[in-house]
């Protein structure tokens, strides 16, 4: 493209510009600018109006990728209204987008997910799969950022199908990039670092130096927060410089914040000082208060560290300044907003009843009793149709809601009737394999010690048999607690599961252990039941497909909820054909029991990636009124 522009003249030398305005935004924003000015002045000059929005809306966005906001605010409204103007649906909804980035950067989360949304809504219209999942990416972020972590995953995967199907790279690196930062947030710090490193090696390839800077500052923080300090200050490190290159004084903030406390953590004060100083200088030149805020507390910690305890204290107190400032600002645009609101519909309703009372008073003047005695009875009829229509509506809706209460109810029965099913026939088989054969071995025994005479092989076989029957007591006792473990319903559910993963450690094929943290000794029977029963499921499925070597199951307790953790370091599994199996009904089972005492359940796998985790969330206190409403 270079070499073409000493060539091109007219438009086409105004679209050379702006081709290489975009190319350069994410490898040199400075660059990137200069085009964008000069394309922008050649396209008033053409009277171009849809390339002068064009190279609008280009410079906005080398302002916003340095942090700049209220530069690329400025620029990007200007198009906007110019694309509005000329009507091209696309490139407004492309400037939407753009705006809403902004102001989710800024801490606007309302107005950013307002601009999403209606950027959604356009391209949904013109059924645009990429930037469909582009903007389903964007609003992710901005769900982040209010803790909805359920939702953002759900964004992130809908976007993540469609970026397969399409084979773009740069969607797929955009979400791996995303869902580590979830996970950081979930304090899931493995799966944040190897989704993190894995979105840095895509963008590496890719040449977007931009984002890469802040995937690598992801894995760094979650480093950090696996005390592992060095690993966290190389990260963070060439995040920074990537940051200082492409002059993106948001993140290099943020970046320089995190290597101060880094750096007081390990009792290097002068460094910690530096880099807080140059953190609040940054954030205070682009007037990012979330990062004026981090500045401070990074000043706080390293100026205690130096034992500069009155600093320490002033920091502290610009910190909680900043941190309220930042709550407020959002709190008072809500509210201001609501109030405009208000106002104007206040308004507009004022203007509608002043309008309707003139027609009518007009009205009035034109009509005669006999129009007006017409129209009050075809009202009244149409009142009546209504009622009506309304009705049978309403009551076409509570059957199908019954309808499908019933078909739930039906899908629960079979679920449990086909376990029941598979309980009887692995009941049966463990009758006749194990203790027909047993049985049958005691038999020939006892039929040999009545035909034979001989003393010494008489001994020999009673010796036999009592070895035989021993075997049947054990043989029974394994069936009675596989159907029910006894020690469930006296001791409970932990005492239980330590009991399976004894008989499971006994196999010598995988190593297995329990741990418990602040779990009642009891818990409900309905709970203790269900969640027996999925362990053992779930327990099944990895001793028979993963491969694993090692299995923790751990309890713990939070205030009204109890949390299952499963890990084993197996071969992950495709999880789609796990949940549609037609072969099996172990999903099914799982699932009706999670619906009878309201849990939840998360898979972390991935298909040829070793390490799974599935994590079941059961909240006691709904768990609690199930067991009472069934009483």
């Amino acid at each position: 493209m270079k070499r073409a522009l000493p060539k091109a003249e007219g438009k086409a030398r105004v679209t050379t510009l702006l081709e290489l305005c975009w190319e350069y935004r994410f490898i040199n924003a400075d660059s990137a600018r200069r085009y964008g000015l000069v394309a922008l002045d050649l396209a008033k000059r053409e009277k171009s109006e849809d390339l002068e929005a064009e190279a609008l809306n280009n410079i906005g966005v080398t302002f916003e990728a340095q942090g700049s906001y209220d530069e690329a605010l400025a620029y990007e409204s200007q198009a906007l209204a110019l694309r509005k103007k000329l009507g091209d649906s696309s490139k407004i909804a492309n400037t939407l987008n753009t705006l809403g980035i902004i102001y989710d950067e800024r801490g606007d989360y309302e107005k950013a997910l307002s601009h999403y949304f209606d950027a959604r809504k356009i391209y949904e219209g013109l059924h645009d799969e990429s930037k469909i999942a582009m903007v389903m990416t964007n609003i992710g972020i901005v769900l982040r950022a209010q803790k909805e972590y359920q939702q953002v995953i759900s964004y992130y995967r809908q976007a993540m199908a469609i970026y397969q199907k399409l084979g773009n790279k740069f969607g797929q690196a955009a979400c791996h990039s995303n869902l580590g930062a979830v996970y950081l947030s979930l304090t899931r710090y493995d799966s944040a670092i190897y989704y993190s490193l894995l979105a840095s090696e895509e963008f590496e390839a890719q040449n977007v130096r931009q984002f890469l800077a802040t995937t690598l500052s992801n894995a760094a923080i979650a480093y950090t927060k696996s005390e592992q300090t060095e690993k966290a200050k190389f990260y963070f490190a060439k995040a920074k410089k990537l940051h200082e290159e492409y002059n993106n004084k948001k993140e290099l903030s943020f970046t320089l914040s995190q290597l101060a406390r880094l750096e007081a953590k390990q009792g290097n004060k002068a460094e910690a000082l530096a880099y807080g100083e140059q953190a609040l200088n940054i954030a205070t030149s682009i007037k990012a208060m979330e990062q004026i805020m981090q500045a401070h507390e990074a000043l706080a910690e390293s100026k205690a560290k130096a034992a500069d305890f009155r600093g320490a204290y002033r920091e502290h107190i610009e910190y909680s300044v900043a941190k309220d400032s930042l709550f407020q600002q959002q709190k008072s645009k809500q509210l201001l907003e609501l109030q405009t609101k208000y106002e104007t519909n206040k308004n507009k309703q004022a203007i509608a009843l002043l309008d309707q009372e003139n027609k009518l008073k007009a009205a009035a003047i034109e009509r005669n009793y006999f129009i007006i005695g017409g129209l009050a009875s075809v009202l009244a009829l149409f009142a009546l149709l209504v009622y009506v229509w309304r009705y049978r509506a309403k009551q076409q809706q509570k059957v199908i809601a019954q309808q499908q209460k019933l078909r739930m109810r039906e899908l629960q029965i079979n679920s449990v009737i086909e376990s029941q099913e598979q309980e009887r026939k692995r009941f049966a088989a463990d009758l006749h394999d194990g203790m027909g054969q047993l049985v049958s071995a005691l038999q020939l025994t006892v039929q040999s010690i009545k035909n034979t005479s001989n003393q010494e092989k008489t001994i020999s076989l009673v010796e036999n048999s009592e070895k035989l029957l021993n075997d049947i007591q054990s043989e029974i006792r394994n069936i009675a607690f596989n159907l029910m473990p006894p020690i469930l319903m006296k001791e409970g559910l932990v005492p239980a599961t330590k009991e399976l993963i004894r008989r499971i450690n006994q196999s010598a094929k995988l190593k297995s252990e329990v741990a418990v943290y602040e779990v009642a000794d009891r818990l409900p029977d309905l709970i203790e039941i269900s969640l027996y029963r999925i362990i053992q499921e779930l327990v099944s499925n990895i001793t028979k497909h993963s491969n694993a070597t090692y299995l923790t199951l751990s309890f713990t307790g939070y205030g009204e909820e109890v949390v299952l953790t499963i890990e084993d370091d197996g071969m992950g599994y495709d999880l789609t054909s796990f949940q549609n199996s037609k072969q099996s009904n172990g999903w099914r089972t799982i699932q009706t029991r999670m619906q009878l005492i309201k849990g939840q359940i998360e898979f972390d796998t991935i298909v040829g990636r070793k390490n799974n985790t599935v994590t079941i969330t059961v909240p006691l206190k709904v768990a609690h009124e199930v067991v009472l409403s069934e009483a």
